[in-house]
């Protein structure tokens, strides 16, 4: 029997995929805005540096809130301790 996963799951699959994503295209900006002396390229990586914040914050706060409302699923718990995890590394 074949395995179909429900629509929440790859939903939070998704948001967890999303997650990384974030956090790896983050830490490429951080690391070029460390080096780069184009002023005009340094306002878009800050520019998309900020859209990326915003981006985790939503996704941590739907995180929570489906945390909040279902804490017994698992995946959703990962979900929310990624993106927390997350939000406190950027913060570092």
């Amino acid at each position: 029997m074949k395995y179909i996963p429900s629509y929440s799951e790859s939903l939070v699959l998704s948001l967890c995929n999303e997650i990384e994503y974030i956090k790896s295209r983050s830490k490429n900006i951080n690391y070029a805005l460390n080096s780069c002396q184009n002023k005009i390229l340094i306002n878009r990586l800050k520019l998309e540096l900020n859209k990326l914040t915003k981006q985790r914050e939503t996704i941590f706060k739907t995180s929570k809130s489906l945390f909040l409302k279902n804490c017994n699923n698992l995946s959703i718990e990962f979900l929310f301790e990624l993106s927390k995890r997350s939000t406190y590394l950027q913060q570092i």
